[in-house]
């Protein structure tokens, strides 16, 4: 029921000179608004529990969860199924995971990060590690490009993460001859390799990936070659040599022991 609502006297004398007085009724706006008052209030209690939940919600959830698509350093995409990054480090592991990757080639050898080595058994990941020195330092040794880039070309190790420690020279090296292998033009290789190594570009890798020799990834350089012959050559001589200081004596023996038998 609404509100009574006093009635003005003189009013009710004027009214009754007139005629009957009319009946007074609540003002009906008034009680719309007192009803959407108690709306609003509902639904702002509703509200403030909801947030109260959503918040105990987000306490329980272990930390790191919340940035569990965070990718490594520089982390990029090469080709489907070939990615390319910095040094991952605990916090990158989930993002990781989400990759199912198969391989992890590593450019660097030095101390696993935390937690690093268990991740890479519980996601049964091959990982392979590569001694590369710094570009800056030395230039990549042919016979090294060429192990990596048989690992790293072969699809059946895919979905497979390249990385170094910041995912720009050694990694920016690996990629760049990987593209050079799949007939990219020279300006594209370059490009590439310098808007992940700013500012940082190093001429010594802009240099070797400008003059790497493809056929170097199939064959075996002459030097190399002339080195393995070299030593195929000395190990047959030797093993002549031990056989005749071997069987040289027991020969003599033999005709020694045929000339006391003769007459």
């Amino acid at each position: 029921m609404g509100d009574f609502i006093p009635i003005d006297l003189s009013q009710a004398a004027g009214a009754s000179r007139e005629g009957k007085p009319k009946p007074t009724k609540p003002d009906s706006c008034e009680e719309n608004s007192s009803q959407l008052m108690g709306v609003v209030s509902r639904r702002n209690s509703l509200a403030k529990l909801m947030l109260r939940e959503s918040q105990s919600c987000i306490k329980r959830v272990p930390q790191g969860r919340l940035d569990s698509h965070s990718p490594p350093v520089n982390f990029a995409m090469v080709c489907e199924g070939l990615y390319r990054s910095g040094y991952p480090q605990a916090q990158d592991y989930p993002f990781m995971q989400s990759l199912k990757l198969k391989t992890i080639v590593t450019l660097v050898r030095k101390e696993l990060p935390d937690g690093y080595q268990e991740f890479i058994e519980v996601n049964q990941i091959t990982h392979k590690i590569f001694d590369m020195a710094g570009t800056k330092k030395e230039e990549i040794p042919v016979e090294l490009m060429r192990a990596i880039h048989a690992v790293v070309s072969e699809p059946k190790n895919y979905p497979l993460l390249i990385h170094c420690n910041h995912g720009k020279h050694r990694t920016g090296c690996v990629v760049g001859v990987f593209r050079k292998s799949n007939q990219w033009d020279l300006k594209r290789i370059i490009d590439e390799y310098s808007s992940f190594a700013e500012p940082k570009v190093r001429e010594t890798d802009l240099n070797y990936l400008t003059e790497f020799d493809l056929t170097s990834l199939w064959r075996q350089p002459q030097a190399i070659a002339s080195r393995a012959t070299g030593g195929r050559f000395f190990r047959l001589v030797i093993a002549a040599f031990l056989i005749f200081v071997i069987f040289c004596p027991l020969t003599q023996l033999k005709m020694q022991e045929s000339h006391r038998e003769l007459p």
